[in-house]
């Protein structure tokens, strides 16, 4: 096992739905070791909770860091806590462990539709990092930060900017697209897509069932 998944939650999401966000994560992940760094305790894996520090790019990132130190193995992969991945998601191992992998299937559902968009460029939610390169980097980034904030401009954003981590980014292509729910809950409220609308996906089969799974348990 070469791989461990990250999982990252600041803890808004509405109970019913972050565990069955969960339980699909546990479905999917087969063998694979699982840390979470949460902000309300959860039942996932190697579960670090760090309190309510309040929803921030900078604190997301730290809770990554958190994260990256309790882990050993060579790759970690992310995961969070209002996405969907596919079978087979897991099994990508990076040719190199320097460059930062993200998928290039990713579909967002809107808050309040049944359909989907198609993201172009991937995204921090569906990545993998060689564990060394990713602490390395966050830690050169984090020197001299405070430990929590709630304010983006307190992340050194020029430093991010140019880290090797960002600047190394290759794309890789899951077997089905990592589905992205926008519940304004979470860190953004609104991500830039394709607004042609997807009324289903292969593999994921149609938005109106899945979003009423996802939201209201009704199967």
């Amino acid at each position: 096992m070469n791989t461990t998944i990250l999982y990252c939650s600041s803890g808004r999401e509405k109970p019913d739905f972050e565990r069955r966000i969960i339980n699909s994560l546990i479905k999917v992940s087969g063998k694979l070791p699982i840390v979470s760094v949460t902000q309300k305790p959860v039942d996932l894996g190697n579960n670090i909770c760090v309190g309510d520090v309040g929803v921030s790019g900078f604190n997301f990132f730290r809770q990554i860091l958190i994260g990256l130190k309790k882990i050993n193995t060579k790759f970690v992969i992310s995961a969070e806590a209002d996405c969907l991945y596919p079978e087979n998601y897991f099994d990508f191992v990076p040719p190199r462990d320097d460059v930062c992998y993200r998928a290039n299937k990713v579909c967002i559902m809107p808050d309040g539709r049944d359909y989907f968009f198609y993201k172009e460029g991937g995204s921090t939610l569906g990545q993998i990092v060689g564990r060394n390169f990713y602490l390395s980097t966050l830690e050169k980034l984090f020197e001299g930060a405070p430990e929590w904030s709630i304010e983006e401009k307190n992340f050194p954003k020029e430093r991010h900017h140019q880290s090797d981590i960002f600047k190394k980014i290759e794309r890789w292509d899951p077997p089905a697209p990592i589905i992205s729910f926008k519940t304004h809950r979470g860190m953004r409220y609104y991500t830039h897509s394709d607004r042609t609308p997807i009324h289903e996906l292969p593999y994921w089969g149609s938005g109106t069932k899945l979003r009423n799974y996802y939201f209201h348990g009704i199967k």
